[in-house]
């Protein structure tokens, strides 16, 4: 398992999981973000350009640049490596790029201020949460045809695939600003609250068991059922972590307050390790 890490001050290199760099990416990019790994694909963005870089892995001499929408708030790789979904906090719209050409081949708006992107395990369908408006919006891959609207009562922050439902983080305005963690059972068209927050919504992730979640707020990382609610743990270093992927008993965190890359055990989160102690580092896992 290799870790896939873009940093303003550190480059784009893959780590192992204790960090040591094993593979450098020359990019040429002064701000690269928004890593994304397949097994055949490594692919970085820049901010600054508005470009994408993407190698085929044991084939570094097998180099495309395409164009990147502004803002990226999401990157997945189609399972069957043909496509790139790219989705912008900037333009509102989702984008299916072809990987062999760069190619745009489907364009979509979406939302407003969109804020997270996910894609189903069967890469079949596509959830974006819908940002400033309420609502989450579920598209076809890759086509990007509409399939469903979830209509939710406060603006959507991020939305994420679990057990064949969905969970729905949200900020709810008032006095104070909360954050309020909804599941939609399968089939379900009414999101049910499960938690209530206090603070801005920060990160979701489902966890490998699909029945768990791990979401930040400014108070910290947390760790919740989805079914009931209940807190599992909270480590309060890791608040508004915005980037949170895992792989198995693995939690990978970037894009937080502090700059840093962590790996943590999300059974036993008391055991992390810092990976990169970074300006403005994201990373994602090469499976």
């Amino acid at each position: 398992m290799g870790i896939l890490i873009a940093d303003s001050k550190a480059g784009v290199y893959v780590s192992d999981h204790t960090g040591r760099a094993i593979q450098h990416i020359e990019c040429g990019f002064s701000s690269p973000y928004m890593p994304c790994a397949s097994p055949e694909h490594l692919i970085c963005a820049c901010r600054t350009a508005r470009e994408c870089l993407c190698i085929h892995r044991g084939k570094e001499e097998n180099r495309l640049l395409m164009p990147a929408l502004p803002a990226l708030g999401g990157m997945y790789i189609s399972p069957c490596g043909r496509y790139l979904y790219q989705l912008s906090t900037e333009a509102d719209c989702l984008h299916t790029v072809h990987l062999g050409s760069g190619e745009l081949c489907w364009a979509m708006p979406v939302g407003v201020f969109p804020r997270s992107l996910q894609m189903s395990r069967d890469g079949k369908l596509l959830l974006a949460a819908g940002g400033a408006v309420c609502e989450a919006l579920l598209y076809t891959a890759p086509e990007l045809q509409p399939a469903a609207v979830i209509h939710t009562r406060h603006p959507c922050f991020a939305a994420a695939f679990w057990k064949g439902g969905i969970a729905l983080l949200c900020a709810a305005e008032g006095d104070d600003l909360q954050t309020i963690l909804y599941t939609l059972p399968p089939g379900g068209v009414r999101p049910r609250e499960r938690l209530r927050l206090p603070g801005q919504p920060g990160g979701l992730c489902i966890c490998p068991d699909g029945v768990t979640a791990l979401l930040s707020t400014p108070d910290g990382l947390m760790k919740a059922e989805l079914a009931t609610g209940r807190l599992v743990w909270n480590r309060p270093e890791w608040a508004l972590c915005m980037r949170i992927e895992t792989m198995g008993g693995l939690a990978l965190l970037s894009d937080t307050l502090t700059g840093d890359v962590c790996l943590l055990m999300h059974r036993e989160p008391w055991k992390q390790r810092i990976l990169l102690a970074g300006e403005d580092a994201q990373a994602c896992f090469c499976p």
